[in-house]
């Protein structure tokens, strides 16, 4: 009887051994570190909802303020958090072969949508499929997006003049609707008015996709720190609708096109050509890549764009010196807006900049190895850090653009930071809301336009002011991955008088 209870306490502390030894990783590696909650690691403050991840990654960055990394865990995957600019640049741009990709969170067994998506690809996978999706986003085709842009901002523009004076806003919804219809009508080829058409289909499945709060996102962490469980349990990212919503009306739109030999200047265009005529026959793209793609521009599209459009017309709203200084801009061109006059407005570029540097899209971007790496010693009182193939990096961007060191008083909205002779001095790897290297966002040139568009329209139309819903400052949703308020961010939009 004591062998038999002898036997379970060993494999229990056994077992305890082995799922735990994975804490002592950065400790044996001389890494500064913060010590984690066993099986939670260093965000149980999230999951919990007691903080926001934004927050609990500023915090994480502050601890060591001498050091240029930060050993963490995420649940059981050892992180190394980099704070140093010069190592972010030197991992995504100089040492590239080495950290050419993200953290592969979805696997083909279970999610094989969001498995063949852009950003989930690895090695000549990505590089292929990048090499396809390149094209949609030239200067040329940037001009051919616009027109279809404009068509979705005059829809926009329109609604709010129809709605009378002095209209309050929930700018994230509205915002929302916009992406929506300019994804639906440049990817899909599709026409919504979302405004208008409140309860369309592609506008309700697509922000039930891209809801990433709440269950979703421990769903997400589930994915990233223990596939297999996820696996074993059946558990789905997206509801059985919505996948198959997007399949159907790819495949709907697919065989319509090649039917009737439909050719439109959109990328599901784009991707029937390079199934057409590939590059690479050991490539050869099929229906559901074409799938995977489209649903990945959808995915980033809507959400995270929608979100700095919001965060752009808050600061805009609580900051009327900027707002009329940018509207004095806007006043100097000839009226019509063109994808010429955005690309000359220094000012709108200053102003968004410095949105996306209070407001990241996200808090961090992450670096997979694929080969062993050393970091080596720049100052006496470090030693090399050996990383193993497969160490996971972070680079916080929500606490590399409030470090004070490189951005004086950080909590200040000061689009002079990024006026032209500020910029420069402004490190290249400490300024990164879209990534930076070979695998940052293949689409911010698309989402600046479409942001840059929306917000000039509004100005030529109305003054953005404050109300009594609007909260100042703006409190995150503890369940949020974007930093929004629960409660929405108000505005009214305040009809400007013709002269």
């Amino acid at each position: 009887m004591y062998l038999i209870l002898f036997a379970i306490a060993f494999a229990i502390l056994f077992a305890l051994f082995k799922l735990t030894r994975v804490y002592s990783q950065w400790r044996d590696k001389g890494v500064p570190y913060i010590k984690p909650i066993y099986f939670l690691g260093n965000f149980g403050g999230n999951v919990l909802r007691l903080k926001s991840f934004e927050t609990l990654t500023r915090e994480c960055y502050n601890a060591f303020p001498n050091s240029r990394y930060v050993g963490l865990y995420q649940f059981r995957q050892p992180i190394l958090l980099i704070r140093d600019p010069e190592l972010v640049k030197q991992i995504t741009i100089k040492d590239f072969d080495t950290f050419p990709e993200h953290v592969s969170v979805f696997t083909m067994g279970l999610e094989p949508l969001l498995a063949k998506n852009l950003f989930n690809l690895t090695g000549s996978d990505w590089h292929e499929v990048r090499s396809t999706l390149s094209p949609s986003f030239t200067s040329r085709k940037m001009k051919v997006f616009f027109t279809l842009m404009a068509e979705c901002s005059d829809q926009f523009i329109n609604y709010f003049k129809e709605s009378g004076d002095g209209v309050q806003v929930e700018v994230m919804d509205a915002f929302t609707r916009y992406t929506n219809d300019v994804i639906a009508t440049c990817a899909f080829g599709i026409t919504c008015n979302s405004l208008k058409n409140r309860d369309n289909e592609f506008y309700l499945m697509g922000k039930d996709a891209s809801r990433f709060s709440g269950v979703k996102m421990l769903k997400f962490f589930g994915y990233s720190s223990c596939p297999s469980i996820m696996k074993l349990l059946n558990i789905k990212f997206f509801g059985v609708d919505v996948d198959a919503y997007f399949r159907n009306i790819i495949k709907e739109t697919l065989r319509i096109r090649r039917q009737e030999k439909i050719e439109r200047p959109d990328m599901i265009n784009l991707l029937i050509e390079a199934q057409r005529n590939p590059k690479n026959a050991e490539h050869q793209m099929t229906d559901e890549d074409i799938t995977a793609q489209a649903l990945i521009f959808f995915l980033a599209g809507f959400d995270t764009v929608a979100s700095a459009m919001t965060f752009l017309a808050y600061e805009l709203a609580i900051n009327p010196d900027v707002q009329r200084k940018l509207h004095e801009e806007i006043c100097r061109t000839s009226g019509e807006v063109t994808y010429e006059t955005i690309k000359s407005m220094s000012y709108l570029e200053c102003v968004l900049s410095e949105s996306l540097r209070l407001h990241s899209n996200v808090p961090f971007v992450d670096r997979r190895s694929t080969k062993p790496y050393t970091i080596e010693p720049v100052d006496p009182s470090e030693k090399p850090v050996y990383l193993e193939k497969g160490t996971v990096l972070w680079l916080p961007t929500c606490a590399l653009h409030y470090d004070e060191r490189y951005f004086p008083n950080p909590k200040k909205f000061d689009p002079e930071r990024f006026r032209e002779e500020n910029r420069s001095k402004i490190h290249q790897g400490v300024y990164i809301p879209f990534g930076s290297g070979p695998r940052a966002c293949i689409a911010s040139r698309f989402a600046l336009l479409e942001v840059k568009l929306i917000v000039i329209r509004l100005l030529q139309n109305f003054e953005i002011v404050p109300n009594a819903k609007t909260a100042i400052p703006l409190i995150p949703d503890k369940t949020s991955f974007n930093g929004l308020p629960a409660d929405g961010v108000w505005v009214t939009l305040k009809p400007r008088r013709v002269n």
